[in-house]
C-alpha cells in the first residue's frame, strides 16, 4: 500500500500561496503537509499540518487534485485550503522559513514536482489525477 501525504494549497487576499522551507532532507521550499498519521483523515492530517509547521488554522475548501509518484510509492492530495487564522511563528526542527508567494516570485530552490502542483492551484484547477514521471523526481 503506498504511503499517503497531504499538503495544503493555502491562499492570502492577494493570491499569494504558503510555502515552507524544510530544514532537512534537500532543505527545498514546498507547501505545508505531510503523512498521515495512523487512524487519521486527510482533512485532519491537513488541518494539523498546517498548524503545525505554519502556525495557521485552515479550512479546507477543494481538492486541487491527486498526485502518484509510482517511483516513491506514495500519493499526494493536494487541497486549497482558507486560511482562518495565522498566528505568531517561529523556526523549529522540521520547518526553517515560511512566506506567501506570487506564481512569478516562488522561492527557490522548489522540486519541479511541488511546482507541478502548485501550478495546478494557482490556475484553479480541481479534481485532477496525475501520475508524475519519476525522471522528475529529485526529492
Amino acid at each position: 500500500m503506498p504511503s499517503v501525504g497531504v499538503f495544503a494549497a493555502i491562499f492570502n487576499d492577494e493570491r499569494r500561496i504558503l510555502c515552507v522551507k524544510m530544514n532537512y532532507g534537500p532543505k527545498s521550499w514546498t507547501t505545508p503537509g505531510g503523512k498521515l498519521d495512523e487512524n487519521e483523515s486527510p482533512l485532519e492530517a491537513l488541518k494539523r499540518e498546517a498548524l503545525e509547521e505554519a502556525n495557521c488554522t485552515i479550512k479546507p475548501k477543494k481538492l486541487v487534485g491527486i498526485y502518484s509518484k509510482p517511483s516513491r510509492d506514495d500519493l499526494l492530495l493536494f487541497i486549497e485550503a482558507e486560511l482562518v487564522e495565522q498566528g505568531e511563528w517561529q523556526p523549529n526542527d522540521e520547518i526553517s522559513e515560511i512566506g506567501f508567494f506570487g506564481w512569478n516570485d516562488l522561492p527557490s530552490p522548489m522540486d519541479a514536482l511541488n511546482l507541478t502542483r502548485i501550478q495546478d492551484a494557482f490556475e484553479g484547477r480541481s479534481g485532477i489525477v496525475r501520475v508524475l514521471d519519476p525522471e522528475l523526481d529529485s526529492e
